[in-house]
């Protein structure tokens, strides 16, 4: 009997066990099904939510009904609801809810006889994160008809006339010139943003005239914020109608009117300083940097007032690199900058937070760092890049940085050679071979030979032959009086550029390969000469601005690439660039 119950015992027990843990696999089980977490494997989830369904219908007339209901084909992201605008505003905003896959708007009152804009931007997400490509417009009329007007255009960088995707796009009704809005403080009445092909359509318009722009918009406040690129319009006021016109053409562009500012000064020894400034640097002057003491007396031992010779940091496009011909005195001291531009040719005078100089003697040598162009073997001679209409691009040595070691640069060609090109202290990291007031004109250096301290080095340069190049020509129509200015816009690398010259263009002795042609319509008369402003830093091609409206110049791409065959001349017509 005991041996009985013990195993009766033991095998209740065993069940007790196995009910035990088939309990604790169950409750796994469904905690872990409960757990929104992607099943592994398959294909990842590239499909964008679509709209199956809405409430009112798309261009429903006579709508009562305050709430608006969008039914998606999937569930949403809870931060879908920030994707929805709707016009005419009103003074209290429609409060959205984002439940599963539908989206409900409610209004807190209708107008009567009103249009009105549900738009869905592209920051509508499924609960995987996958957006929208395309935002999605829905209008429904409280009254009996439907506006219908519309604006269609694109969204284009400047520089190459691609597509800017997501900006972006607010039309606010004016009735006169007089009139025009102040996008920076006043919200459109009414918007899309920019495709993936930069295409929009501004549609369900009530007829008029209006000022139509392009912003980016970052912070999705619906006004435009200083620093945000923008698109000004080509005219201030644009018809909205039912007629088909020609797609409007919006340049993004970026009016910066701040200096840039020195952020920190880094001592890298009693004669060689690290300066950051808040943005990205150019400094066309080598001694656009001079150093004075805290109380702003110039540093005893630093001839020429603490003069700086200044020069770019290959690492940080935001940073200067000051060296002094002398030991500074160590103590407290400060760096002011003028002469020093940002992207947008801002020139600034700033002066640097205090900072200490070290009594650490400077030992960096300076090296050989490469030649530009480089050959592309070592006993194989380096291509230097043609130039339509001037001699080809000179080579240029590059140094690690001013220093007081003697270093010779010695340049030549044929039996002509110019031995003090450079011969003594190195003031600056990049020269340009030959230098200005030495040019070999019209012919450039075939060989360059440079020495310094540790090494001696050498490289043969050669100009393509005419054989190898090629040639684009052309004939534009403006209206009278306008300049117009040319680009060749290759593949890759930078662009070559000429004016127009009696309505003729050219560019001569061109790499083979595709180029696409741009063209500027100055706005106003300019100088030639000042294409590139005073400050030989700003871009040739003006944005114009918002408010006050400044329209841009008037800017244009070639339909189709232009191909160039070596030993051939291509002749692309004529352009007609005159306004309507």
């Amino acid at each position: 009997m005991r041996d009985e119950e013990g195993s009766v015992r033991k095998e209740s027990g065993a069940r007790r066990w196995a009910l035990a843990l088939s309990s604790f696999l169950f409750a796994l089980s469904f905690w872990g099904c409960a757990t929104p977490i992607a099943p592994s494997g398959g294909p990842d989830d590239t499909t964008p939510p679509t709209l199956t369904a809405s409430r009112p219908g798309a261009d429903a007339v006579g709508v009562t009904e305050r709430e608006i209901v969008l039914e998606f084909s999937e569930r949403l992201s809870g931060q879908s609801a920030r994707a929805i605008t709707v016009v005419p505003e009103s003074e209290t905003p429609p409060e959205v809810q984002v439940r599963g896959g539908d989206i409900r708007i409610t209004l807190d009152s209708l107008r009567e006889a009103t249009t009105y804009v549900v738009t869905v931007s592209t920051d509508l997400r499924d609960a995987r994160g996958v957006a929208l490509r395309q935002p999605l417009t829905l209008a429904f009329s409280t009254g009996d008809v439907l506006d219908r007007g519309r604006i269609t255009g694109r969204v284009l960088t400047p520089e190459r006339g691609e597509p800017a995707a997501g900006r972006a796009v607010w039309a606010y009704r004016a009735d006169s010139t007089s009139t025009l809005p102040d996008p920076r403080s006043q919200p459109p009445d009414y918007g899309t943003q920019s495709g993936p092909d930069g295409a929009f359509a501004l549609e369900y318009l009530r007829e008029g005239t209006y000022f139509v722009v392009a912003v980016e918009d970052a912070n999705r406040n619906r006004r435009a914020d200083p620093g945000e690129r923008f698109a000004a319009p080509p005219r201030p006021l644009l018809p909205a109608d039912t007629l088909a016109r020609d797609p409007l053409a919006l340049y993004v562009a970026r009016r910066d009117t701040t200096a840039p500012e020195i952020r920190s000064v880094r001592a890298l020894s009693d004669r060689r300083f690290h300066v950051r400034f808040s943005e990205p640097v150019v400094s066309r002057d080598p001694s656009a940097l001079t150093i004075r003491d805290s109380a702003g007396v110039s540093v005893s031992g630093v001839p020429q007032l603490g003069r700086l010779t200044a020069y770019e940091d290959p690492e940080d496009p935001a940073s200067l690199i000051a060296w002094a011909r002398e030991p500074v005195r160590p103590g407290p001291a400060r760096i002011h900058a003028t002469s020093v531009y940002d992207s947008t040719g801002n020139d600034t005078w700033t002066e640097s937070p205090v900072f200490t100089v070290p009594a650490q003697a400077d030992t960096l040598r300076t090296r050989f760092v490469r030649f530009e162009p480089a050959p592309p073997a070592p006993d194989s001679a380096a291509r230097l890049r043609p130039r339509p209409g001037l001699p080809p691009v000179p080579p240029r040595v590059i140094l690690s940085g001013p220093s007081d070691e003697l270093v010779t640069v010695i340049a030549s060609h044929g039996a002509t050679s110019d031995t003090s090109l450079v011969t003594g202290t190195v003031l600056t990291p990049m020269l340009s071979v030959p230098a200005a007031g030495r040019q070999f004109i019209p012919m450039s250096p075939t060989r360059i030979v440079v020495e310094t301290a540790d090494t001696t080095v050498s490289a043969r340069f050669e100009p393509y032959p005419d054989r190898e190049l090629g040639a684009l020509t052309g004939r534009v129509v403006a209206d009278g009086g306008r300049m117009v200015y040319v680009q060749a816009v290759p593949a890759s690398g930078a662009p070559v550029q000429t004016f127009v010259d009696d309505g003729a263009f050219a560019f001569e002795r061109l790499l083979p390969g595709e180029y696409r042609l741009r063209f500027v319509v100055f706005r106003e008369p300019r100088d030639p000469f000042m294409g590139f402003r005073t400050t030989g830093n700003r871009p040739l091609w003006d944005g114009g601005s918002l408010a006050p409206y400044l329209p841009p110049d008037r800017l244009a791409f070639a339909a189709e690439a232009q191909t160039v065959r070596a030993r051939f001349e291509t002749d692309v017509g004529e352009v007609d660039l005159a306004e309507e």
